[in-house]
């Protein structure tokens, strides 16, 4: 992460993600229209559109801590980076990836807990953490699922102007239907290990210059979110609950 010039105590400022590595086809258009390869070492802000092709993927810092890995024909937006300080201290660091298509694995140290605020949007709402390990994948048709290695996750949703928020909780699937049907189901066998499989972590050795030193403050007690080894996968069906739009 770049955290560039921390001008003002206090102040949120704009910060740029870090590509630690990166493989096959990758391509960013900057918010200019700028289109370029991507390579290890690029600073990205705000605004860039990543696109990986057919075995193409990235692993991005977005920030001290948290590693995107974006996977094989996948397109999404940094729609948001940022670091917000207070005397010289880092007191929030702030990323929303935009998935539109595909798959983003994210790790999040959970050292940082208090200070983390990550999140991927998706046709279906924003799919929050803290400090954990999880995959969201969005296909084609908009059906976004999303696999949690250590729960929890808190996923969002915004319907005619009403914003509910659901609790991924451990060793579970949750399904919201076309209509806003939910059901939650708990996992057991084959379906647990896909969610282990899933939301596995950046492997280090393929991205050995993650950067996960403890930054500001690393109490993370009073909340429990983010904390547990156990799976759970969250499936939302296409169709927007009650006919209403999803947040774009």
């Amino acid at each position: 992460m770049t955290f560039g010039a921390f001008c003002s105590q206090g102040a949120e400022v704009t910060a740029q993600a870090v590509v630690l590595t990166v493989q096959g086809p990758v391509t960013v258009v900057t918010k200019d229209g700028t289109t370029a390869v991507m390579k290890a070492g690029d600073k990205l802000s705000v605004g860039t559109v990543i696109t990986t092709g057919p075995g193409g993927a990235a692993d991005i810092q977005v920030f001290n801590g948290a590693v995107a890995t974006i996977r094989p024909d996948s397109t999404c937006n940094l729609e948001k980076l940022s670091v917000t300080t207070s005397g010289g201290v880092v007191t929030k660091q702030t990323a929303l990836l935009d998935l539109k298509v595909g798959t983003i694995a994210s790790n999040i140290d959970p050292a940082n807990h208090n200070i983390n605020d990550y999140g991927i949007r998706t046709p279906k709402g924003v799919a929050a953490a803290r400090g954990t390990a999880y995959t969201v994948n969005v296909t084609p048709n908009g059906r976004t699922q999303v696999f949690v290695s250590s729960s929890a996750i808190t996923f969002s949703v915004t319907v005619n102007g009403v914003t509910t928020s659901q609790t991924v909780p451990a060793n579970s699937q949750i399904t919201v239907s076309g209509t806003g049907v939910v059901t939650v189901v708990q996992l057991t066998g084959a379906a647990l290990q896909q969610a282990k499989d899933e939301g596995h972590p950046v492997n280090k050795e393929n991205a050995p210059n993650v950067t996960v030193t403890p930054t500001g403050n690393n109490n993370h007690s009073g909340n429990d979110t983010d904390k547990g080894n156990n799976p759970a996968i969250l499936i939302l069906d296409p169709v927007s609950p009650s006919g209403g739009s999803m947040p774009q």
